[in-house]
């Protein structure tokens, strides 16, 4: 029957594969591990087409031409000369304003140690000093990038400071104490900068040096009524010129150039209007010259205990890299709360305090969550610097003083002159930039005219 010899047929093939068992495994063995040499292989040579990626890469680092550090960033705001008689200051002079920070780089604090300033005032009132101060109390984690500060024991710290003081002690050596009116500490070292230095680039700024007087911002606590901040009002009236600055046109091209920048793929970025989106980030424009990016994969928290870095740091490193900085901006504070750092343009020795100017970075856990800037980049290439068109008069320390009688003084944070920028009427990329008193007053922590018929914001009483 075909059957039975179909069978009898099996049988002899399976009595073959089992004679030949071992030999048939040795060459499947032998074709498997061939097989995995090849494909081995193939994965060391493989040679992926990168070029979209790597000219990504290679936009981002041909646009970010203006990277910077973080001392470059931060800039003292006056610097207060002490004759034993009166203070004397150079108002809205940049060359000064480097050449003094200069000194402060190259400068080193040793021999430190922490310090109350109950009788710091005591102290300094008989004796020659010079005071640098900057527009914010500065963390730790900031004045530690300016002040280099160090002893055998370690490197000292206080939790803030805005100010340093330098002056000579008896023995004719220099010394320094880095201040918080704040938090009433402060840290006295000795240090290698040399004061008579200092001194004759005072003296050397002599046709511009302005009178000052101290004014004291008082706060009241369990501990009774103390000065929490110091500032310099100049004693008179005086002029500052006002300027006129063209801007560079925002365009497709400067749109594109933060899109690249900030999206991780900007060929999945969809738009509508002004709104720009990936699913997972969004940037909105406004005003055709400012932006809001918002990264929703961060949702907020209030636990800042995994940021490894401080929000100074993260956002200079994020600027450096994500289309860089396009005006000469500066630290203005930090919101050590929200983990959030602000920056303003400085021109010509002034802070431009218009809100819409300000640059913002938000951070979560090592993480952006929110960067907001303006797009606005006025031309201070040296071939086309500012022109000015007239001089404005600034009101007097008095008058100063008499306004902020307006204003909880517990609420103030900060007092100082700056720009107002305007845009010129029927010419959309000429800007006016107005010297005048601004103040930081309320929770809100923006920068305000002082002098103005309309209502106050912030601190009204």
């Amino acid at each position: 029957m075909k059957w039975r010899n179909r069978f009898h047929q099996l049988k002899r093939h399976a009595k073959r594969v089992s004679r030949h068992y071992e030999v048939i495994k040795s060459v499947f063995l032998v074709v498997l591990i061939v097989l995995s040499l090849f494909l081995t292989w193939s994965l060391w040579t493989l040679k992926p087409d990168l070029g979209s990626l790597e000219n990504t890469k290679t936009l981002k680092k041909e646009q970010v031409t203006d990277a910077k550090k973080v001392s470059e960033v931060i800039r003292p705001i006056q610097m207060m000369y002490y004759n034993k008689t009166s203070y004397l200051g150079v108002p809205a002079n940049d060359k000064f304003t480097k050449q003094v920070k200069d000194m402060l780089e190259n400068a080193k604090f040793y021999d430190t140690r922490t310090k109350s300033t109950k009788n710091l005032e005591e102290t300094l009132v008989n004796r020659e000093h010079i005071e640098i101060i900057y527009p914010e109390e500065m963390s730790s984690e900031v004045y530690s990038q300016i002040f280099n500060v160090a002893s055998s024991g370690g490197t000292f710290t206080i939790p803030s400071a805005d100010r340093v003081i330098f002056y000579k002690n008896a023995s004719n050596d220099v010394e320094a104490y880095i201040v918080s009116y704040g938090t009433e500490k402060m840290i006295a070292a000795s240090t290698t900068l040399s004061f008579d230095s200092l001194k004759r680039l005072v003296n050397q700024q002599e046709k511009s040096l302005v009178e000052y007087e101290p004014y004291v911002v008082q706060k009241q606590d369990d501990k009774g009524s103390h000065g929490s901040k110091r500032f310099y009002f100049p004693s008179h009236a005086f002029k500052l010129n006002v300027y006129n600055y063209l801007a560079r046109s925002i365009s497709e091209d400067t749109i594109d150039r933060y899109k690249n920048a900030l999206f991780r793929d900007p060929s999945n970025v969809k738009s509508s209007n002004d709104y720009y989106t990936d699913e997972i980030s969004a940037m909105n424009i406004y005003n055709g010259n400012r932006f809001k990016y918002t990264n929703f994969s961060q949702e907020r928290t209030e636990d800042f205990s995994q940021q490894s870095k401080g929000p100074l740091l993260s956002s200079v490193e994020y600027v450096n890299s994500h289309a860089g900085w396009g005006m000469p901006y500066y630290y203005s504070g930090n919101e050590e709360a929200s983990s959030t750092t602000t920056f303003v343009p400085f021109i010509r020795g002034l802070p431009i305090l218009n809100s819409e100017m300000k640059m913002k970075l938000v951070w979560n856990n090592n993480d952006l969550s929110e960067y907001q800037r303006s797009m606005v980049e006025l031309n201070t290439d040296a071939k086309d610097v500012g022109f000015t068109t007239k001089k404005v008069e600034l009101e007097s320390g008095e008058q100063v003083k008499q306004a902020l009688k307006s204003y909880d003084s517990s609420q103030i944070h900060g007092i100082m002159i700056g720009y107002e920028m305007k845009v010129t009427k029927n010419q959309y990329n000429l800007y006016v930039l107005e010297p005048k008193w601004f103040i930081n007053a309320g929770q809100n922590h923006e920068w305000h005219p002082l002098f103005r018929d309309e209502p106050r914001p912030g601190g009204d009483r």
